[in-house]
């Protein structure tokens, strides 16, 4: 009989766990293909928001870039024109110093002036001595009162007080036109030189579109621009004038009237998109360029109002079911390896088993014997341990209820009893959670739909915490943490909960969020009132010496005694600090509205006008500022320059902000070969070398949505690489200043001067 026993102990936990790895591999594989299929459903969703993410962003991207194309060709146009006219008032100083003896100056007309213009715009010369017509090719102003000739501001073009040299516009027969004046003094004559605006606009969209070709982009993701002429539709409601997928389409011109063709109903769904928001998503099938076959696409059209233009991207689904494919290749590998991974684990469990079986089977009968005696010892410990638990139940200060199957309270500790103002228990037993409630707990729910999540919870779970709001006999209302246990008691399942009165937590946790927000808003103004301090910082110096003098003034004049010098010499002073506050305004208004026209500028006042800019945010924030500039003259934006540098500053205040003292930047500009090197460093410890190379992406950032966009040293580097051989790098340095060692960052621009 022993050795049978012993048999036993060792076949059958062998068969068992034979039986359960196979039971568990089988389950394994059913969870693992079901995973598997949510899994695929999750990568084709992702998939697909990642595919209109990038769509919508390079949508975007290249909205942006052709309107900073179309206000660079712009201001290039209007810079030929003016040439055109400048070159006459050059050949008129130039003829008359040299030529008056072989020509008198009455003979210096049209036909000689005819010369120096350029043929691909319309030229006009008008004698201003008799208010005549001497050269109009196009007979614009044929049969016209040049008299009563105005502008589009209504001033009229032949006028003793207007000033030339500027840029008009003239209407003419309902067509617009746009003419540089230029007057040549010593011939009395008005130079107009200019043409049809539709035309030069039209020239301007030639060369955005043209530019545009230069800049890459994958197959599957390319851009097609239509210049729309009817957002209604109909025939020849648009013109396709850049498709990169498919070169060939360029200058085709679009129709939604085909009422048989399946492919070109798309076009009424995207230009109610275009007429109802201006942009949208719309799914379609279209010929795919690299195997002329008929797909699923999804793409993106935005509407550029200034231009007309529809711009659009999209892919293709075909890519997303290899994709799909590929992905449920490795998820098959990856099941078939977990199986041979558990029957390989089986296997070895098996052995490890048997062997420790046979270990186990020699102090068996030990055991059995000694059994009996453990047995009757547990009883008895069984028996103390329940008074234990009785004392416990009856004694413990927390409240105690015995909750049953049926949704009833079985029994409860005194604690309870005296929580909800009873007498004793026999008020609360037979009774459920939901008749010593208010209806509506705190979560704004039924108290008897959360007594049934309470039942259901509870019995599903070995211990769990819940919160529940009480009602007293004396209509009190207590805020109670629950605590349960699923417990078995004569072959019953109890809930054994542990019932804790949090009231006073609760009240003081809302008094605290009360303060939070108090204090909150306190904040709110304080750093309302620090900005405004920061922007009156630079006004208020100055404000106080005008107050000043004007007391000197009322006093000094009242006396008697003032002079006209005084006067003079207090007025000029006066003026002076006028003239530095007007000149802080024109700085933000000069930054805030950027011309695009190209100047001399010199880059040490450029400099400093930056830094005047930002000087409360340094001065507030205890960071020492060391500039350290030539006097180099620099063609190019101004406003664009002031740019640049103000993002780096900017960024390297921020940086500087985590440094807890000596706070210091450093701006140098210095000519060296022929070339501009400006530096911006900063002691903040520099960049990490994970994203150094990253800094001048767009859209990428360090910092947190709500404080960076990942712009801006993208737009320094697109501003600094348009002149010549400019460039805009960042690297990390160590330096010592006052014989302290210090690290961080530095941003150097480089540029060609000549």
């Amino acid at each position: 009989m022993k050795k049978n026993f012993s048999l036993y102990i060792i076949i059958i936990p062998i068969l068992a766990v034979l039986i359960s790895i196979i039971l568990i591999t089988i389950h394994n594989i059913k969870e693992l293909n079901m995973t598997a299929q949510q899994d695929i459903k999750e990568f084709t969703e992702n998939y697909l928001i990642e595919e209109k993410t990038k769509i919508y962003n390079k949508v975007h991207f290249f909205s942006n870039i052709i309107k900073l194309k179309f206000d660079e060709f712009t201001a290039e146009q209007r810079n030929f024109i003016k040439e055109n006219a400048e070159k006459i008032n050059y050949f008129e100083n130039y003829f008359l110093h040299n030529h008056t003896n072989t020509y008198p100056k009455s003979e210096i007309k049209a036909p000689i002036l005819k010369k120096m213009f350029k043929n691909d715009y319309i030229n006009i010369i008008i004698d201003l001595n008799t208010n005549k017509v001497l050269l109009d090719e196009k007979n614009l102003f044929k049969n016209k009162n040049l008299n009563t000739l105005t502008d589009s501001n209504g001033v009229k073009l032949i006028n003793t007080k207007r000033e030339y040299e500027q840029f008009l516009d003239i209407e003419i027969e309902k067509v617009k036109y746009l003419f540089y004046t230029e007057k040549l003094k010593d011939l009395n004559l008005l130079i107009l030189t200019g043409n049809n605006t539709k035309k030069l606009n039209e020239e301007i969209k030639k060369k955005v579109i043209n530019s545009l070709f230069y800049f890459d982009t994958e197959s599957s993701y390319y851009i097609f621009i239509i210049d729309l002429f009817n957002i209604n539709g109909g025939e020849r409601y648009g013109k396709i004038l850049l498709h990169q997928g498919r070169p060939s389409l360029s200058g085709t011109y679009l129709n939604d009237t085909d009422k048989n063709n399946e492919m070109e109903k798309y076009r009424k769904e995207y230009l109610k998109i275009i007429r109802d928001t201006g942009e949208g998503f719309i799914t379609y099938n279209y010929v795919k360029p690299d195997t002329n076959s008929i797909s699923k696409k999804l793409s993106f059209f935005y509407l550029q109002k200034d231009l007309n233009w529809i711009i659009g991207s999209g892919f293709y689904f075909d890519d997303l079911e290899s994709k799909k494919q590929e992905f449920k290749i490795s998820i098959e590998r990856k099941i078939k390896e977990s199986v041979k991974t558990s029957l390989f684990v089986g296997i070895m469990l098996i052995l490890i088993v048997s062997v420790i079986l046979y270990f186990i089977t020699s102090k068996i009968n030990s055991l059995v014997n000694n059994y009996a005696t453990s047995l009757s010892e547990s009883n008895e410990n069984l028996k103390k341990q329940k008074d234990i638990f009785e004392t416990l139940f009856k004694k413990s200060t927390d409240g105690i209820i015995i909750y049953s199957e049926d949704g009833l309270i079985v029994d409860c500790n005194d604690s309870v009893v005296k929580m909800l103002g009873y007498n004793n228990k026999l008020r609360i037993i037979n009774k459920s959670l939901k008749d010593f409630s208010p209806k509506v707990q705190f979560n704004n729910e039924l108290s008897i739909s959360n007594e049934k999540l309470f039942k259901e919870v509870s019995f599903n779970n070995q211990t769990y915490n819940f919160e529940w709001l009480f009602l007293s006999k004396n209509k009190r209302k207590l805020f109670c943490e629950i605590r349960t246990t699923k417990l078995n008691l004569d072959e019953k399942n109890i809930i054994h909960a542990v019932i804790r009165d949090v009231t006073y937590k609760k009240e003081l946790e809302e008094k605290t969020k009360r303060q939070q927000v108090m204090l909150a808003e306190e904040s709110k103004k304080s750093a309302l009132g620090e900005m405004l301090t920061m922007i009156a910082h630079q006004w208020r110096q100055p404000l106080n010496n005008i107050n000043l003098l004007i007391h000197f003034v009322r006093d000094t004049f009242d006396s008697g005694k003032f002079t006209k010098e005084e006067l003079k010499g207090i007025t000029l002073d006066m003026k002076a600090q006028i003239d530095y506050l007007s000149n802080t305004i024109n700085d933000f208004t000069n930054f805030t509205n950027p011309k695009k026209e190209a100047t001399l500028f010199c880059i040490k006042e450029v400099i400093n006008k930056t830094y005047n800019l930002a000087i409360a945010q340094f001065e507030k924030n205890n960071i020492k500022v060391f500039i350290d500039a030539e006097e180099i003259n620099v063609y190019g934006v101004e406003n664009e320059f002031m740019q640049v540098i103000l993002n780096i500053l900017n960024n390297a205040k921020d940086e500087l902000l985590e440094v807890e003292k000596n706070r210091l930047l450093f701006i140098n500009a210095k000519k060296e070969d022929g070339k501009l090197i400006l530096t911006i460093k900063d002691n903040a410890g520099g960049i990490s070398s994970k994203v150094i190379s990253r800094v001048f992406e767009p859209y990428f950032t360090t910092k947190h949505k709500k404080n960076g966009t990942g712009i801006g040293l993208y737009m320094c580097h697109e501003i600094i690489k348009q002149y010549k051989n400019g460039t805009i790098e960042a690297s990390n340095v160590s330096f010592y200043h006052e014989n302290i060692f210090y690290e961080g960052a530095m941003f150097t621009v480089t540029l060609d001067l000549d």
